[in-house]
């Protein structure tokens, strides 16, 4: 059977058995996984080991960031700085601001820090956030998801934008400015104002609920500050900066080059910061939920993270029997015989890759290597070339994706809820675009785009 037919199958099989029928998101994303593969006619052998390869790379590159990041999150939720850091919020910005503080955080702390690893460490302010304004979970969720996403698919140092950035032979910096000037604007439009009309029912109501008790998010004594609550989520962030940036100004091999590209690695800055929370906030946590013991807590909150690791593992699996099948490849020659534009067919290519195999990385990577040549040829700019590929990997967030079971599964958002996100993200692709054919009309007066 067609590649592209096989997967739109299991595709369309994979949102009736989690949207209609309720569907476990597990057994469901190995149901579609099983099918996929043999649709497509995979040896039994590849199947099972695409199975079982897709579930241990997934783990690989995510599993110690989410147990060591949850177990950091659960603290800073026990103890109650996550609270403190919501009342401050909420005290500085009020609730009609909160989803733009929500957005901007989101947008810088992804520029340094890899998606998901941010994702799990914020995560439970947005639920200490909820509960104190009683807005809707979808607007919070979309607020950060959007801000994001958009600088871990646009803007460098992100890996997947300084690959397409070195394929185009495009300048850094300019590719860092324009990517910045591109997705801010998206984000402000997709992620704040997008999640102000989610909640627009209740922005009145959560306002009126604060102002009549206003007690609520005064701070607490008997608590983290907001300022300690901060201080360690930063942490695990600088670690993982100067892990990027110090090894680019020593020689290699040195001690400094050594010890700051260990401490910088995400599996382990998260490591560090999870014992450093345990010691900075263990008298506010035996009080409470480590009466037992501080590693006797830890052990307690690891024991929560088997159901996330298990939706994202199988998540890994269907995308691997996905890549596996060619998808990807099949795609590419769909649309390479179309006769458009080359700012569009990058986008569009990137797109539906990035939909199909899960991966923004190779969705950009396939992109690019389509329409790197054209460049050059058709005398355009290699920077927007290089941006719109990228944006078109912002959109189209799908079950293929393990980002996309993050919100269900840390915030208790459910699928439905959950595509109202991949709408969002979806728009922003398209506004970021449609910044970057404005950019376009104007890029023979604009610097640095050649």
């Amino acid at each position: 059977m067609n590649t592209l037919i096989v997967f739109l199958v299991s595709m369309v099989f994979l949102l009736v058995v989690l949207i209609r029928f309720k569907w476990s998101a597990s057994v469901g994303l190995v149901s579609a996984t099983i099918m996929m593969g043999l649709l497509s006619g995979m040896k039994i052998a590849d199947l099972t080991g695409a199975i079982s390869g897709g579930f241990g790379s997934t783990m690989t590159s995510t599993g110690l960031v989410i147990i060591f990041g949850c177990i950091f999150g659960e603290m800073l939720g026990s103890s109650g700085a996550l609270e403190e850091i919501a009342k401050f919020l909420l005290r500085k910005v009020g609730s009609k601001h909160d989803y733009l503080a929500i957005n901007l955080l989101g947008y810088v702390v992804s520029i340094p820090v890899y998606f998901g690893s941010a994702y799990v460490m914020l995560s439970p302010l947005l639920n200490s956030l909820q509960k104190l304004t009683n807005k809707k979970m979808t607007g919070y969720v979309n607020a950060l998801f959007v801000g994001l996403l958009l600088t871990h698919c646009i803007v460098a140092p992100t890996p997947g934008p300084v690959a397409v950035a070195a394929e185009v032979g495009a300048n850094l910096g300019w590719f860092i400015f324009y990517g910045l000037i591109v997705s801010i604007i998206a984000s402000l439009l997709c992620g704040w104002q997008f999640s102000n009309g989610i909640n627009a029912k209740g922005r009145k109501e959560a306002q009126e609920f604060l102002d009549a008790n206003s007690d609520l998010i005064k701070a607490d004594e008997t608590k983290p500050s907001a300022g300690i609550g901060f201080a360690l989520i930063l942490f695990p962030i600088i670690l993982i900066v100067l892990g990027a940036v110090v090894p680019m100004f020593v020689a290699e091999g040195s001690i400094l080059y050594t010890v700051f590209q260990f401490i910088g690695d995400k599996n382990v800055a998260l490591f560090i910061a999870m014992l450093l929370a345990a010691v900075t906030l263990r008298k506010y946590l035996v009080a409470g939920p480590a009466k037992k013991g501080i590693m006797r807590y830890i052990d307690t909150s690891a024991n929560k993270v088997g159901s996330i690791l298990m939706v994202i593992g199988c998540g890994g699996c269907f995308a691997k029997v996905i890549t596996q099948t060619g998808i990807g490849d099949a795609l590419a020659n769909m649309f390479s015989h179309f006769n458009m534009p080359v700012l569009l067919l990058g986008f569009l290519l990137a797109m539906i890759i990035r939909a199909a195999v899960g991966s923004a990385t190779v969705a950009m990577m396939t992109a690019v290597s389509i329409v790197g040549p054209a460049i050059a040829l058709q005398g355009l700019s290699p920077v927007l070339v290089g941006l719109a590929v990228c944006a078109g990997t912002v959109g189209l967030t799908l079950p293929t994706d393990g980002a996309f079971w993050h919100p269900s599964q840390l915030n208790g958002i459910s699928i439905n809820e959950t595509m109202v996100v991949t709408v969002s993200t979806t728009l922003a692709s398209v506004v970021a675009f449609a910044i970057i054919l404005l950019i376009n009309c104007f890029s023979g007066f604009l610097p640095g785009l050649f």
